[in-house]
């Protein structure tokens, strides 16, 4: 995962880390019913079953799987549903003198009580649900004199948070209640929890891999510990990559694994975080398999896959069956955890064999006139959704000579189906084809002018270690705003990027192009420079573009004459974390 100061929006990997961390789920309020899952566990080593991909959210009935809608009445950071319209100052927070509102004191009789209310006003005496007792998604803790007395420190609130929850165990006996293992509740009680209490553990720091990885070993060693302090560990696992919910992602190898290893290590509920009610490529072979997999880890799930595409792909199930199994082992044998937060660059490199995958495409483009009913309508979809991994392919190899206007209609033609989300962040895929058109219309009336294409920059500052690769700024394409995956180079350089362009004969002027996007906490720089043997020929403010969304374009007019390296300085805003430069021309 990248580092904080280079991952342009640390805040969705904070949401990732835990989406039990702020989620915005909806909170079930009335008195909640037992899941299927529970009435079939049977020999399952996991009480609690959840896939959050399409058919496990509308089918848990036929997968055995429980539902948050159904089995939580509080999920995530929504501890302020119990509260009244006006709440007694004595739950929140207090540090000093200061009273902190966007956190709680959970050592307040107030508070118990307002949970209590809420528990016995719309929850059920006889019927079991789960209750998630977290404070709220930020670092704040309560130091109040009682909470101290408890023994809660600065940056850690877990002494009154197992207090309240030990509280509420013994009120409601029949319930259970679950703190979490995240920020400031990073921390193991000294006695053990209540048989009705237990702990939400979040995944994020065993990366997901089909091989063992050097943090697999930290993880068990985690699990180990808590299970001396509970019998109730909840895993939150992840089986996509939400920047692209569209490449193929695959997880049965992976899953198998680590499914196996908390078995083992008496874990007692998985919540597989997917893309939920959005459209992911073969969730429906996912959900099937993965269900199995909750009930019995050491299941055979090639002999499933088989099974699932002969019955449901007659036409088209060989060729998707053999894509998924080349698909699996080429993560066995790349060995490489599996990105969960990036780009086309980086699936490349650990999980999509590019062959395979378009002979995947190609035999779906022939067999699709064959297929009826349920198959055709799945695999429309399935064959007009992977011309968004067709797009990126052609985009990342800088290959501006094949026409995309047909691939791109396809791709939008998802939205008459009601698809129309491609990632976690909510990027439609209108905004992917707008901005895809726009560098495609750009790279045709510059690929004959643009005198920059293909020569080699110069950094004379370092580059963030996930963005290092300078030759995008000359491959003749635009970046795509939307996805700062696509086509641009992230940079935190502080305080300035200074890039060396060699003298190109015929310059007479250079454009810079760049891209913002705020809800990735990217922003244009402060300023942009140019200079050539220490003389500056200009300087300016960029601006946005107000006729190319998330755009700006610099232009410098070059002097006659002009002989030696020109340097490029970029001024970064010191207020935002990053800048992206996506295209150098010059013509």
């Amino acid at each position: 995962m990248k580092t904080p100061l280079t991952h342009p929006r640390p805040h969705m990997k904070q949401t990732l880390t835990c989406l039990l961390l702020g989620s915005t789920l909806l909170l079930a309020l009335h008195s909640c019913q037992d899941a299927q899952a529970d009435d079939n566990n049977g020999n399952s080593p996991f009480e609690y079953r959840e896939i959050y991909l399409p058919e496990g959210i509308e089918d848990t009935r036929t997968f055995h799987l429980n539902n948050l809608n159904n089995d939580w009445g509080i999920w995530g950071h929504n501890l302020d549903v119990v509260l009244p319209a006006r709440p007694s100052e004595t739950i929140y927070a207090k540090q000093n003198s200061n009273t902190i509102h966007d956190q709680f004191c959970f050592s307040s009789d107030y508070l118990y009580r307002y949970i209590e209310n809420y528990i016995s006003d719309n929850f059920s005496a006889t019927r079991t649900s789960r209750f998630a007792i977290l404070p709220n998604d930020n670092s704040w803790v309560c130091l109040c004199h009682k909470c101290r007395e408890l023994g809660n420190t600065q940056g850690n609130a877990a002494p009154a948070v197992f207090h309240m929850i030990r509280r509420l165990a013994e009120r409601f006996p029949h319930h259970h209640f679950f703190t979490s293992w995240y920020q400031t509740t990073r921390h193991l009680p000294d006695d053990t929890l209540p048989a009705n209490a237990g702990v939400l553990i979040s995944a994020m720091d065993y990366p997901p891999a089909a091989v063992s990885t050097p943090q697999e070993e930290e993880f068990e060693k985690l699990l180990a510990n808590w299970s001396r302090k509970t019998n109730k560990m909840y895993i939150w696992d992840y089986i996509n990559n939400f920047d692209d919910y569209i490449t193929p992602y695959p997880v049965f190898e992976m899953m198998q694994r680590r499914l196996q290893l908390y078995a083992r290590n008496n874990v007692k509920g998985i919540f597989l975080n997917g893309s939920g009610t959005d459209y992911s490529t073969l969730s429906d072979i996912k959900t099937y398999i993965l269900s199995t997999l909750l009930q019995n880890p050491d299941t055979l799930w090639r002999p499933l896959l088989r099974t699932y595409c002969e019955e449901n792909y007659p036409v088209t199930g060989q060729a998707i069956r053999q894509f998924i199994i080349e698909q699996e082992d080429y993560v066995l044998q790349k060995g490489k955890p599996l990105p969960m937060y990036d780009g086309i660059d980086k699936a490349l490199k650990t999980y999509l064999p590019e062959e395979a995958f378009n002979t995947l495409c190609d035999q779906l483009e022939t067999l699709r006139s064959q297929t009826r009913s349920g198959e055709k309508k799945a695999v429309d979809k399935l064959a007009d959704a992977l011309q968004f991994t067709r797009l990126e392919l052609m985009r990342l190899r800088g290959n501006i000579d094949n026409d995309p206007t047909e691939a791109l209609r396809r791709l939008n033609r998802l939205n008459d189906d009601k698809i129309e989300i491609y990632n976690e962040s909510c990027w439609t895929i209108d905004y992917y084809v707008r901005d895809y058109t726009t560098m495609y219309r750009h790279a045709e009336e510059m690929k004959d002018k643009n005198l920059l294409r293909g020569v080699k920059l110069i950094p004379r500052t370092p580059l963030d270690s996930d963005y290092d690769d300078i030759t995008i700024l000359t491959d003749g394409l635009l970046g795509l705003p939307s996805n700062y995956h696509c086509g641009q180079m992230i940079s935190s350089a502080d305080p300035v990027l200074n890039i060396v362009i060699p003298y190109q004969p015929g310059m007479k002027r250079l454009r810079v192009c760049l891209t913002r996007n705020p809800a990735y906490h990217i922003a244009l720089p402060q300023q942009v420079q140019l200079s050539c043997r220490g003389v500056e020929i200009g300087k300016t403010i960029p601006r946005p573009d107000i006729d190319r969304a998330g755009h700006s374009f610099v232009e410098f007019e070059l002097p006659p004459n002009l002989k030696g390296e020109l340097l490029l300085t970029l001024v970064r805003n010191p207020e935002v974390r990053t800048m992206a430069i996506d295209e150098i021309e010059a013509y």
